[in-house]
């Protein structure tokens, strides 16, 4: 978290939408949809110049959450074991699995799991059944990207409590 204070000796206690632009070091056409969605509190006068006032208590609280947003996006830290965890909870599991084998394991959609092998996260290779990935690499894709899927279906949650929480 930054002090923000520095703002105060620089702009008024109500600044215009063009020093917001500023501040933010954005577009006018993004600022424009801030305070027109309501994303930052302003006052609209209507007028064509000078259109919005906009108190700097809100923006400072708006660049807050902001970067409470962006610290809750970044990337989780592998627990230690976790691996060795994965690797035992899918022992059983075949060698060689098809993107529809990997999508009943995990609870993800096909198309999520092809989204994946195009991306370069899960390692696959194409053979008569199309293509398939080792139980090796899915492990490898859990411990990486698959750690940090932002939007978990439950079947993955539960995984991870199962594996996490033991």
């Amino acid at each position: 978290m930054n002090d923000y204070n520095f703002l105060y000796d620089d702009f008024s206690e109500i600044i215009s939408g063009e020093q917001l632009r500023k501040i933010l070091h954005i577009s006018k056409r993004r600022c424009a949809y801030l305070l027109k969605n309501g994303v930052i509190p302003c006052t609209d006068t209507g007028q064509k110049s000078r259109r919005y006032y906009i108190r700097l208590n809100d923006v400072i609280e708006y660049i807050k959450n902001a970067e409470d947003t962006f610290e809750a996006m970044k990337p989780q830290i592998l627990p230690e074991g976790f691996r060795e965890r994965l690797s035992d909870e899918w022992h059983d599991l075949p060698e060689l699995l098809t993107i529809t084998d990997v999508a009943k394991i995990t609870g993800y959609t096909t198309n999520a799991v092809d989204r994946w092998i195009v991306k370069g996260s899960l390692r696959s290779v194409t053979a008569q059944m199309g293509l398939v990935t080792c139980r090796e690499w899915l492990i490898d894709f859990y411990c990486k990207d698959g750690y940090n899927i932002a939007k978990k279906v439950d079947r993955h949650i539960e995984l991870l409590g199962r594996l996490l929480y033991c």
